[in-house]
């Protein structure tokens, strides 16, 4: 058992480099589908069997081709503009992506975000259609792509040049990697944190910019700002506590708690309106220093 790997239903379809097995009653695995060749659901739907795995030594091959896959499919849905298609591939991809940050899906993710460049760098509407469409279950991967879709937004107002926005997009999407390094009773909870359990959570900065900058596929800067992402201006912030921030990470720490604070609902606290979202952030801005005065306030007026 432990040289085969099980693979999702929904996802079979897209294997076709590898060959797929089945666990046969007497315990043996048996070849499904050989290599080269792709399963048709329309015509197989009834003799598939209910559970299909892969070969332990077909992982990163199967990996690859399963983003190559995803990839695909984002664009033909792009070209759709079926919304609700789009943010499922786009979760599916970050989970893969996160899931194995040492292998191909990780580095790939800088093509993933050239797809959706291409489908909405400059459709305001579509982009806050993204940000709008909940991924149920899935609250880490839709917060994920809720975050890269308002700095999209942010990065088209700013008239930001396509190489930066392109890299803002990619180290929004993957800000919070180091969330998959922690228990996830503790990332994925509806209760507010004992002190201790907030102790651990706050390690993800430093977890997500030491896993980034291991794997040596992106520009510094994109560790960085995960690593600061959580950090303040008044220095209020954690891990460190610093207040001299990248530019980077002052925008996506505010595009984060804005998020956070419109579409995270908790038990201790329900989820506010766009406007109560920026009234409050508006106060620590001006009353608290937090954030910056001019990020906050060419955010507002691209989300208006």
């Amino acid at each position: 058992m432990d040289d085969f790997i099980l693979i999702k239903e929904s996802q079979i379809h897209y294997y076709q480099a590898v060959p797929l097995y089945y666990k046969a009653d007497n315990g043996d695995f048996v070849l499904y589908k050989p290599k080269g060749q792709r399963i048709n659901f329309s015509q197989e739907a009834r003799t598939r069997p209910a559970q299909t795995y892969i070969h332990k030594d077909d992982n990163q091959v199967a990996i690859t081709e399963l983003q190559k896959s995803f990839n695909t499919h984002l664009h033909q849905c792009l070209r759709a503009k079926d919304l609700p298609k789009v943010k499922s591939i786009l979760g599916d991809i970050v989970k893969e992506a996160m899931t194995h940050p040492f292998d191909p899906p990780f580095k790939e993710l800088p093509e993933t975000i050239d797809i959706v460049f291409e489908g909405y760098q400059n459709n305001t509407p579509l982009l806050k259609n993204l940000a709008e469409t909940s991924l149920k279950n899935r609250p880490t991967m839709d917060h994920a792509i809720n975050t890269m879709a308002m700095t999209m937004l942010y990065c088209n107002h700013c008239k930001l040049s396509t190489e930066d926005s392109r890299r803002l997009a990619l180290t929004t999407l993957i800000h919070d990697i180091g969330k998959t390094r922690l228990d996830s009773n503790i990332v994925i909870t509806n209760r507010k944190l004992t002190n201790p359990e907030f102790t651990e959570y706050k390690t993800h900065a430093a977890i997500g910019h030491d896993i980034v900058k291991e794997t040596k596929a992106f520009d510094p800067s994109v560790s960085r700002a995960i690593l600061e992402h959580h950090e303040r201006l008044d220095g209020s912030g954690y891990p460190r506590g610093i207040a001299h921030l990248s530019f980077e990470a002052q925008l996506i720490g505010l595009i984060d708690s804005y998020e956070y604070l419109t579409h995270q609902e908790k038990a201790h606290r329900k989820t506010k309106t766009p406007f109560e979202t920026l009234n409050f952030i508006k106060n620590e801005v001006i009353c608290e220093g937090k954030y910056n005065k001019t990020i906050f306030k060419e955010l507002c007026t691209c989300l208006s």
